[in-house]
């Protein structure tokens, strides 16, 4: 790094680990870099741990390196934390029955959950920067876990009228698209292993959506309730772990780095109120993540929601198989996550090739369930092929999300890199909701065994969507079409 001559007699070395009252008798130490910026901007190393001045402020600039106490830290929190998305999404499908006669209305009128929740997720996209200025990663976090946390304390509460329900999975759905914003930012900035971690978070949904059901099934009709106060208390904890590990991580530390890039040459733009439709216009890795991530998500979330029933009514299967069955497809979803990950920078040039055979090789697994839902069988060989199939899908369904979020990362400007990123997941989310409930309507006339069809069209628009980033998004080339190693594969 070099600095003017005019901050040069500010340098200080000061050692991280020591209160502010014990650093006067260690300026020997050379751990972490303190400066006066007030007035100067220099650029970040994120190699250098250090300590600056900046608007009156003392803020402490570290690299995201997971091989560091903090840093590993804070990743065991975000693993936690990451545990209400899984246990959320799946709650809604497996207490539908259970609130049909508690409060005696239709699933048509329960279905009201996921329209709710998609507008708290496409709320969380226009909350996610103005949040970081104001509170800074810090406050987004907690408050994105407080947001699950109380309305999880009202349905605990069983409130007496259905309404009440609803509307308690607003807020959930602002913490959710936080939180989920958040953490693949946050996952996908860290400086190695990147690939491997996206996959552990990611995996730990699945192994949630697993347990889920299971869980609420043990509850029975008259304790359904513990759920969300497990939900709560999760959310809770999380929202006070996240106060504290990410301590240093204030909305002055925040403006700092976005002052950074703004200041870089390579800024594509120089105005940091930039709107999400001309941030769009300009990066257009933004509406194509968000498009992928839209479709990935109504095949994935649209596969889990419906296949249970598909396999009772429609192949008129024996409902504890057929459970054996829905299993293998988060089995294979949380396998393809966790193991996939870990390979990932070994087999491949980089995340966009490994990005394109995952999704070719979903479609082709969804192309088999098609073909495989088609035989109308009981045979014990049959059921056997089907939950293959189904474990196939989402073992390579299952890295595309973590694949999505880092190339978002490597392409954007750093200035635009939250907003970006919380917006298209916050819009792509959105088809965690929406496809799931627009299947139900198009299976409610073309019936069920549509299934398979109208998962395999979300997964050719999800292929077609990433294909297209070569195409629209311009100077990237040596990205797209890097020379491939020797050892990798290539589709």
């Amino acid at each position: 790094m070099s600095f003017s001559n005019s901050n040069m007699s500010n340098f200080e070395l000061v050692d991280a680990t020591l209160s502010p009252s014990k650093r006067e008798d260690h300026h020997q130490n050379t751990d972490i870099l303190q400066l006066d910026l007030d007035d100067t901007l220099v650029e970040e190393n994120i190699q250098v741990d250090r300590e600056i001045h900046y608007q009156g402020s003392m803020i402490r600039l570290y690299p995201l390196d997971p091989r560091t106490f903090l840093v590993k830290t804070q990743i065991f929190v975000l693993l936690f934390v990451f545990t209400t998305l899984g246990l959320n999404d799946q709650a809604t499908g497996m207490l539908i029955p259970i609130l049909s006669k508690t409060y005696d209305i239709s699933p048509v009128v329960i279905s009201n959950i996921f329209l709710t929740q998609t507008f708290g997720y496409f709320s969380a996209c226009f909350l996610t920067e103005p949040l970081h200025f104001r509170f800074g990663q810090r406050g987004c976090l907690a408050i994105a876990c407080l947001c699950i946390a109380f309305p999880s304390a009202i349905l605990f509460s069983k409130p007496p009228f259905f309404f009440i329900y609803v509307l308690c999975y607003y807020p959930i759905g602002i913490g959710i698209g936080l939180v989920d914003s958040s953490v693949n930012y946050i996952f996908s900035s860290l400086i190695c292993y990147k690939n491997e971690l996206l996959g552990c978070v990611h995996g730990m949904y699945g192994i949630c959506a697993f347990i889920a059901p299971i869980f609420i099934d043990s509850l029975g009709e008259k304790n359904w309730n513990n759920f969300f106060l497990v939900q709560g208390a999760v959310a809770a904890l999380g929202a006070a772990l996240c106060f504290y590990v990410f301590r240093f991580d204030t909305k002055q530390k925040y403006e700092y780095k976005v002052h950074i890039s703004l200041s870089s040459e390579n800024s594509a733009t120089k105005d940091s109120n930039i709107s999400i439709i001309q941030m769009m216009m300009s990066y257009p890795v933004i509406p194509l993540y968000a498009c992928a991530l839209f479709f990935y998500m109504g095949a994935e979330v649209g596969t889990a929601s419906w296949i249970y029933t598909y396999l009772l009514e429609y192949k008129k299967g024996d409902s504890t198989h057929m459970s054996w069955i829905v299993s293998s497809y988060w089995a294979g979803l949380t396998f393809g996550r966790f193991y996939f990950g870990m390979m990932i920078n070994n087999w491949f040039v980089n995340e966009y090739q490994a990005l394109k055979f995952f999704i070719k090789m979903t479609t082709l697994c969804t192309l088999c369930f098609l073909l495989l839902g088609g035989i109308y069988s009981h045979s014990a060989l049959y059921f056997t092929s089907f939950g293959a199939a189904l474990f196939s899908c989402g073992m390579f369904i299952g890295p595309i999300f973590p694949l999505l979020s880092i190339i978002g990362i490597d392409i954007l400007d750093e200035h635009v890199q939250v907003k970006g990123l919380s917006s298209a997941i916050s819009l792509g989310s959105i088809g965690a909701a929406f496809m799931p409930f627009l299947d139900g309507l198009l299976m409610n006339h073309l019936g069920l065994s549509s299934l398979p069809f109208l998962v395999l069209i979300s997964t050719l628009i999800c292929l077609v969507a990433i294909h297209l980033y070569p195409v629209l998004i311009k100077g990237k080339d040596h990205y797209f079409n890097p020379k491939p190693r020797s050892s990798s594969i290539n589709l």
